[in-house]
């Protein structure tokens, strides 16, 4: 009875949230999906009135509607540009989260192998860590070139994770608390994350030289975890609330008052900024933990740079660079600060820049451009194609799966481009 009720209330959640549509379809020429199917199923308006269908018990959940609600990028174009404010974010979460609730009419799509892999691990910081020596070792070694040559990772249904993956660098052991260099203007915490943490230890590393030469207490708690998008984005919120929880606590933990939560990857702000929204006992959590206190400290580690005052000596050196700058759809359309990594940039002397015309998504998405490859893909190549004449050194993007989805791209396209976060080339111009 108690877990029919709460689908209830879930139910009635979905159908508020979706009700918000006027139906306008303004928000179909934004919607990346519909752009490239041109099936009014795969935009944003396709989408909601399948979540209130289903909400309100007048469609059964089939093969057919579960596949356009799981192709959703979940970019959130659609919310910046809706007249009638809809929260498409919220409906997204709270929709996909009613479907594993639901009675289906048929067998439903599985969820890849890899993505269950990568869902598992993430969460796990010890296993992590010990993966991260192991594709480090392996790659070494050579031993990673010759499993490729006998297809073993496809043996084990991970090649594609397997190909992003590709080229990690030897895992750096970082110290619970860096100490301010100079006079100390304040403390933040460092969110590592999951796959930043993996993939990632660069703009780690180079955030922390950037933070600390701002003035600033760094301290990176070891009982952090995965901020739980990819466990939200598959709608499991009681796995992300308890990632929720376990962060809180590490934020909890730290000894001193923090003054911010910073991040490196713009999804993992996006999803940390919503904890409050996402977990609390009017969405269906009636032992709701009040987590907004952790929400209100996190910043972008861009936003926080461009936001903070530099002491005098803070000078950054010219970095003769042609960059092309890549807006995060997390940044876009849920930070809403855009302006950030381009005054950062115009700050590093001698470094030219411009960004890519395109607004749309990259097709990474979280664990997206592993479930969807077919869609992912031309995303990703369109992008790129502005690459095609002009000559560009360095392509910045402040999110990790972004990165890792284009880097992909890059190596046959483009391979001498190099790819990485803006805080790694402000870092270089102080010193790094």
């Amino acid at each position: 009875m108690e877990h029919k009720e709460s689908s209830s209330k879930l139910a009635q959640t979905v159908s508020d949230y979706a009700s918000q549509c006027v139906k306008c379809a303004l928000c179909l020429p934004h919607c990346p999906t519909y752009l490239l199917t041109k099936d009014e199923n795969e935009s944003p308006r396709g989408r909601i009135a399948l979540f209130q269908a289903l909400a309100q018990e007048k469609l059964p959940l089939s093969e057919k509607a579960q596949t356009h609600l799981d192709q959703c990028l979940g970019c959130r174009a659609c919310e910046r540009v809706c007249p009638a404010h809809v929260e498409y974010g919220q409906l997204l979460t709270f929709g996909r989260t009613l479907l594993k609730q639901l009675p289906s009419k048929g067998p439903l799509p599985k969820t890849p192998f890899t993505t269950r892999f990568l869902s598992w691990i993430a969460t796990k910081p010890s296993l992590l860590q010990a993966l991260h020596w192991l594709l480090w070792g392996l790659d070494k070694s050579g031993l990673r070139r010759l499993a490729r040559f006998v297809k073993l990772p496809s043996l084990f249904g991970l090649s594609s994770l397997d190909n992003l993956l590709s080229g990690v660098s030897k895992p750096y052991h970082f110290q619970p608390h860096y100490a301010a260099i100079g006079t100390e203007r304040g403390s933040v915490m460092l969110f590592t994350g999951c796959i930043s943490s993996l993939c990632d230890q660069e703009t780690l590393a180079a955030s922390i030289y950037v933070l600390r030469h701002l003035g600033m207490d760094v301290y990176i708690p070891s009982s952090q975890t995965c901020c739980g998008a990819i466990a939200s984005h598959a709608g499991d919120m009681a796995q992300a609330y308890h990632l929720a929880k376990q962060n809180n606590q590490a934020l909890m933990g730290i000894t001193k008052k923090v003054d911010y939560v910073i991040t490196t990857a713009t999804g993992c702000s996006a999803v940390l900024q919503e904890y409050a929204t996402h977990f609390s006992s009017d969405t269906n959590l009636e032992d709701a933990t009040d987590l907004s206190s952790f929400s209100h400290k996190v910043m972008d580690i861009v936003t926080f740079i461009q936001h903070h005052e530099w002491p005098l000596s803070v000078i950054p050196k010219p970095l003769p660079l042609r960059v092309m700058l890549h807006t995060p759809c997390t940044r876009r359309n849920v930070l809403k600060s855009t302006a950030d990594p381009e005054q950062l940039l115009a700050r590093i002397p001698e470094l030219t820049w411009k960004s890519f015309r395109s607004t749309q998504c990259c097709g990474a998405a979280g664990t997206y451009m592993l479930d969807h490859p077919d869609l992912a893909e031309p995303l990703a190549k369109q992008l790129l194609s502005e690459l095609d004449d002009i000559q560009v050194d360095y392509i910045a993007t402040s999110n990790i799966g972004c990165a890792l989805h284009l880097q992909k791209q890059l190596k046959t396209r483009n391979p001498a481009i190099t790819l990485g976060h803006p805080v790694i080339l402000l870092a270089r111009a102080l010193g790094f």
